[in-house]
């Protein structure tokens, strides 16, 4: 997959996401639970 390619499949799986977040009220709780998740398991402390 070229670069080119590689931009317009990112592209749309980002236009793809935000409409859904918008638009579908589970989708976006799952979304938002998902990445708080990650974002918590992710997360360090400085030392």
């Amino acid at each position: 997959m070229n670069r080119q390619t590689y931009l317009k499949v990112c592209a749309g799986v980002a236009v793809l996401t935000v409409l859904v977040v918008l638009f579908v009220p589970g989708a976006s709780d799952l979304v938002e639970g998902s990445t708080l998740l990650f974002l918590s398991q992710n997360a360090t402390t400085p030392p």
